[in-house]
């Protein structure tokens, strides 16, 4: 099977592509994207902590476009260059040292009733034979504790979300698109002046979440960077597992789903196997600053390396039956998934996102109780290095 990553069929559904590379090419350049992919979990979990890999967006991102163009968008590229995801120690230290206390599994966890409450109020009033649960709960639910974590107030969130879509629109392709260089610009000095006039007044007199005074101790670029980060990684990542999730845990994993009202971290242990399963960032961008060898290839300083922690979790020599939604079982000794990365770029909001997949398993949990549930109303749509779902009107 050819593979050829800039097409409609790998855009929506990659894990076949993935599992042919991972077998028969595990360290392979595809020229389309001028990228390096590691797939084998070996690999991947190794290369995560490599410090010869930088997190920076390296050159290949920028295509061959001339120099006009790229001074043109020098600001924009400027402005990623200050996120925690795309910085190097020292610089990445500063900001996780500054934001990594709040956002902590201790520092987060006394959300979990607003969580839980934001879930039920959510379901009640559905009908579960009804229920466009893609539209009416997944999506309103990573919005509204994405938005109360930074304390976005209500009738700004519409407008902050364009933002957030406009930001992920510039990053989130193989190449540099000039084209979307205008509404990028635009989307950053918005989430700029927000956080300037709303979230900083918020934090300095002690209104909202206890994660607004982070921003407080960084520099301006740095804290508007954070902000957007957090903003665009809150919601799709969420929102791309508990749709992935909720086909298994409303059909052939349903039993697994009932008796999770009774079990004690059960709701914990199908979250962690969501993840596993479908993560929603499926690379870690790297670029190489020193000679590296892999599996017999040779990585050149300023080569792109994608590590695909997707094809890593279902790596059948580490995890049994990889492709399949797939019941806790004490006696198998696994290694964790990486769908948060690993090392220090380990995702900051992890344990949030943790915390917002359980308690949506317990309310759906109670909620469709022995009753059977509809549809998710929506199918996965095409996305390059993520997991991306469309409201279609279609069911599962």
């Amino acid at each position: 099977m050819a593979v050829d990553l800039l097409s409609e069929s790998f855009a929506r559904d990659p894990h076949p592509h993935y599992t042919h590379l991972r077998t028969t090419d595990p360290v392979w350049w595809d020229e389309a994207t001028q990228s390096w992919y590691v797939t084998t979990h070996q690999d991947v979990n190794a290369l995560l902590r490599d410090g010869r890999l930088a997190a920076r967006i390296g050159e290949g991102f920028l295509g061959d476009h001339d120099r006009h163009v790229l001074d043109d968008v020098a600001d924009i590229l400027s402005f990623f260059d200050s996120w925690p995801m795309f910085t190097d120690p020292p610089q990445h230290t500063e900001v996780r040292s500054a934001a990594a206390p709040a956002y902590r599994p201790g520092a987060v966890r006394p959300l979990r009733a607003a969580i839980a409450r934001h879930a039920r109020e959510l379901l009640d009033p559905l009908d579960p034979a009804k229920a466009d649960l893609l539209g009416e709960f997944v999506q309103p639910l990573a919005v509204s504790v994405t938005c109360d974590l930074l304390g976005i107030p209500h009738e700004r969130r519409d407008v902050l979300l364009a933002w957030s879509g406009e930001i992920i629109g510039f990053i989130g392709v193989p190449v540099l698109d000039p084209g979307r260089a205008g509404p990028a610009r635009t989307a950053i000095t918005g989430l700029r002046d927000h956080l300037e006039q709303v979230t900083l007044p918020d934090a300095r007199a002690g209104r909202g979440p206890a994660q607004l005074r982070a921003f407080l101790d960084l520099a301006p670029d740095r804290a508007v960077a954070l902000f957007a980060q957090i903003l665009t990684g809150g919601i799709e990542p969420v929102v791309a597992c508990l749709a992935s999730a909720l086909p298994h845990l409303l059909g052939d994993a349903r039993p697994l789903l009932d008796v999770s009202r009774s079990t004690p971290g059960l709701a914990e242990e199908l979250a962690e196997e969501a993840l596993r399963l479908e993560a929603p960032f499926h690379f870690v961008p790297r670029t190489a600053v020193e000679p590296i060898a892999v599996r017999g290839r040779a990585i050149a300083p300023g080569e792109r390396v994608a590590l695909v922690v997707a094809a890593a979790n279902r790596d059948p020599e580490v995890y049994a039956d990889p492709d399949s939604f797939r019941p806790p079982d004490p006696a198998r000794k696994e290694p964790p998934h990486l769908a948060f990365g690993a090392g220090h770029h380990f995702c900051l909001g992890a344990g949030l996102a943790r915390l917002t997949l359980a308690e949506a398993v317990r309310a759906v949990a109670d909620w469709a109780g022995d009753t059977p549930v509809g549809r998710l109303d929506g199918e996965r749509g095409p996305g390059f290095g993520h997991t991306v779902w469309k409201r279609m009107g279609l069911g599962y």
